[in-house]
């Protein structure tokens, strides 16, 4: 009884914060990004939260924001700006760099996704040494101040330039998380930009070799210019990458006690017979709301 009180008490309050956020599909093209990657950007716009921060949720491979509606609505009911943002996310890191010899392979990989070619470097990165190739104009960062810009002029009087430093995002204004490859984005961005708060499903996985005895990209063990208070991350016991996770989250520096391991039976409309179901599942299943809002934390003022 208990915990079905409980349940409904998360549900109503869930209802209560989703009452006054506001949802906007924006596709990249409409901010000026010309990319085949071109699904809409998820805006969600709660009222009367000047000064809220955004949180900036990137899919993982072959995913769109759109796929994950639900679950970005109970971010915005935390009392998040979410942008689900839509990004150049295949192929995968994991796909590509296992094989290369060179151990800078992922870091160039995800500098050449995140800024593009020669700008801001990364740790340990040479973009030059990238396996993956795109314009300034197609990188996260150029994508995010893009929807920004156009964001403000839709809307100038919600405070959306703000966010902006130049035209740089204002990490400093913006909590990062993602899914899988998505998740490797936001910690990657936060090893060196300080964010309020970066939350990790999944990933990252950058390695070379193979699962069963990785070598970890080096720039995992880089220093953390966010501080490591903020750093939070989940991984499911029954994923094919458990093993791997419960090594990967320590290197970033992801305090013990910041990291969750989900273990629910998969809900009967999953594909049990594909292990890589609990991979994805993190990000789906209703269940675990409680988690994500300690995930993500309250920054509600009200």
């Amino acid at each position: 009884m208990r915990s079905a009180l409980a349940s409904l008490t998360l549900t109503l309050a869930l209802a209560c914060g989703l009452s006054a956020v506001a949802q906007e599909l924006i596709k990249p093209s409409d901010t000026g990004i010309r990319s085949s990657f071109d699904a809409p950007n998820v805006v969600l716009r709660p009222k009367h939260l000047e000064g809220a921060p955004i949180l900036l949720w990137m899919p993982g491979t072959n995913g769109e924001p759109s796929f994950t509606v639900p679950f970005l609505k109970t971010i915005a009911a935390q009392g998040y700006r979410v942008i689900g943002m839509e990004y150049d996310d295949t192929p995968a890191v994991s796909q590509i760099c296992p094989r290369i010899p060179d151990s800078n392979c992922a870091a160039a990989f995800r500098s050449m996704r995140v800024y593009g070619p020669n700008l801001h470097g990364g740790p340990s990165a040479d973009t030059k040494a990238s396996p993956v190739e795109n314009p300034v104009q197609e990188s996260i960062s150029a994508r995010l101040v893009a929807l920004l810009h156009e964001l403000d002029k839709r809307h100038p009087n919600e405070g959306w330039a703000e966010y902006l430093d130049g035209e740089q995002p204002k990490w400093s204004r913006i909590a990062v998380s993602g899914q899988s490859q998505g998740a490797g984005m936001a910690a990657f961005i936060a090893k060196q930009h300080e964010v309020p708060r970066v939350i990790l499903f999944s990933s990252p996985l950058d390695f070379q070799g193979n699962l069963r005895n990785p070598r970890f990209a080096p720039w995992l063990r880089d220093k953390s210019v966010t501080p490591l208070d903020r750093w939070y991350a989940v991984r499911n016991s029954r994923e094919p990458f458990n093993d791997a996770l419960t090594k990967s989250y320590p290197l970033l520096g992801v305090p013990a006690d910041h990291i969750r391991v989900f273990s629910l039976d998969l809900p009967p409309q999953a594909n049990a017979a594909n292990p890589m179901v609990y991979h994805g599942i993190n990000i789906h299943d209703m269940r675990y709301l409680p988690e994500w809002q300690f995930l993500f934390g309250n920054v509600n003022p009200n």
